[in-house]
């Protein structure tokens, strides 16, 4: 048996999220000079750059994942609202080591900026769009690209050595850990 945890979404700010990665926006705004604000977006490998189109769906997820070799980063290009789910890195070189589904926490997306994710940060697979159609986000990403998974409500563990082309990736049962669900508030 699972239980349902709900997740209110909070203002996505750089302190807000400063556990989960950094928000990209221009901290400064002169009106006399064009300015570029450096992002700590970094990454081993090759560099990959996506759109992604995600339609409005369901607001509750059980897996979250986690990338070791890129600060996996996103930018809302179009679309309704949306949020993103996250909770702190944990030991990378223990995959039994994942987040407390307490700490994982939901953040309303600006589309007027960026994000990216700390290397080895737990974050929901989707984006979750609160309204129809959907929304379409940019992503950077790194190929090869190490990951590592965990199902709360399979208790298992899965780590990819790269994800989308590792066919026999390590799986771990994980039998401590809590059996639960997530789901964004409604009205977030």
């Amino acid at each position: 048996m699972t239980d349902e945890l709900t997740l209110a979404a909070e203002p996505m700010t750089a302190d807000s999220f400063a556990p989960f990665g950094d928000v990209w926006e221009a901290t400064e705004q002169p009106a006399d000079r064009r300015l570029m604000t450096p992002t700590g977006y970094s990454h081993d490998g090759r560099t990959t750059v996506s759109v992604i189109w995600q339609p409005q769906a369901g607001l509750g997820f059980h897996v979250l994942e986690r990338h070791f070799g890129v600060t996996q980063s996103f930018v809302q290009l179009s679309g309704a609202p949306a949020v993103v789910c996250a909770a702190p890195p944990t030991a990378s070189d223990d995959p039994a080591d994942v987040p407390d589904p307490a700490s994982v926490r939901c953040f309303r997306i600006d589309p007027g900026k960026g994000w990216s994710f700390r290397r080895g940060t737990w974050h929901s697979l989707n984006r979750f769009v609160l309204g129809p159609p959907g929304g379409t986000f940019l992503i950077l990403n790194s190929a090869p690209n190490p990951t590592q998974m965990v199902d709360y409500a399979a208790g298992k563990a899965t780590v990819y050595r790269d994800l989308g082309a590792d066919e026999e990736p390590e799986s771990l049962t994980l039998p401590d850990l809590p059996r639960v669900s997530f789901r964004v508030a409604a009205g977030t």
